[in-house]
């Protein structure tokens, strides 16, 4: 099949090493508004353009976008009369309005789409998933979550609009998303409580540095969700879910997003206690890219709304954070 790619940035240095050992997939176009700045000699016979409108041409069989929300819904819309397979990246626009009338569109048009939320497509967060279903623990009590993450807009004093809320970035738009769309993937539709928030202003813009709130679902399981901006360090990610009959924990410290998580497994009944370190799916320099690399894989073989359904629900919660 081949494929376009959307956006210079996320895109080269996480799509395009992915579409590079998918034998399949052959891409065709590169697009961005910075194209006269990218070294073409990098990857010869393609078509680099800079208006995205040109990336509808016959040959392309699917689009991946790499892009900010406000010129992503506006890709988006303009493809319900192609109708070509596209994937994407959270948050679906600039606003829940927004999303929900995209996703609605995208399924009555029948058209093939999936959404990168990486997470989801982690072997652990799959393991976790699994230990949940099977109720090798028991039942769910309560969880928590805690994420400290670095951002480099912050620590750069850099203004875009992963900054700006009303551009679709921010801290709910874009971490928040993340965790709001796997606790539903691991304890079903939850409903927000209550929250929390402490804003900063960075470059006469009100930005959230810390968030808290607390969610319950329809089988009464409370989570509780921890989310604050640093400067500077490592990323701390931390998930604790309490059952019946033990616990787990599954947690990174690292300089990347989905690199070195350990699953810690504690069973009641015999104090057994049972770790699993995460492994390489392939060799990529970006751990996303083992996630990206499954996700396409399995794009390729299904019509799949599930993470689309996820990330939309999440939009929802986060709308609620005013």
């Amino acid at each position: 099949m081949n494929v376009a790619l959307v956006g210079l940035n996320f895109g080269l240095r996480c799509y395009l090493p992915v579409i590079k050992k998918i034998k399949n997939l052959n891409l065709k176009i590169i697009c961005s508004r910075s194209i006269k700045i990218f070294n073409k000699k990098k990857l010869q016979d393609l078509l680099y353009v800079s208006d995205w409108k040109k990336v509808f041409q016959p040959n392309i069989d699917i689009i991946i976008l790499a892009l900010p929300p406000k010129i992503q819904e506006e890709i988006l819309l303009y493809n319900l009369k192609f109708k070509k397979k596209i994937i994407f990246e959270k948050p679906i626009s600039s606003n829940f309005s927004k999303s929900q009338h995209i996703i609605n569109k995208i399924k009555k048009k029948k058209i093939k789409s999936q959404i990168n939320l990486t997470y989801l497509n982690h072997e652990l967060f799959k393991k976790v998933k699994l230990i949940i279903e099977r109720k090798t623990l028991g039942e769910v009590l309560n969880y928590y979550v805690k994420w400290s993450f670095v951002s480099q807009d912050l620590n750069k004093k850099v203004k875009s609009w992963k900054t700006n809320e009303e551009d679709g970035g921010g801290i709910k738009n874009i971490f928040l998303t993340h965790i709001l769309s796997y606790c539903e993937y691991f304890f079903g539709p939850n409903k927000l409580v209550n929250f929390d928030q402490k804003n900063m202003k960075f470059k006469n813009i009100n930005y959230k540095k810390f968030i808290s709130c607390s969610l319950i679902n329809s089988n009464q399981i409370k989570g509780k969700i921890i989310i604050f901006a640093k400067n500077k360090g490592y990323q701390n990610h931390l998930i604790k879910i309490k059952f019946t009959n033990g616990f787990l924990t599954l947690f990174t410290k690292s300089k990347d997003w989905t690199k070195n998580f350990i699953l810690k497994i504690y069973f009641k009944k015999n104090h057994k206690v049972k770790f699993i370190r995460s492994r390489k799916i392939t060799k990529f320099s970006d751990g996303r890219c083992n996630q990206i690399y499954i996700m396409l894989k399995e794009f390729l073989k299904m019509q799949n709304y599930n993470n689309i359904n996820l990330c939309l629900k999440a939009e929802k919660i986060n709308n609620k954070l005013r």
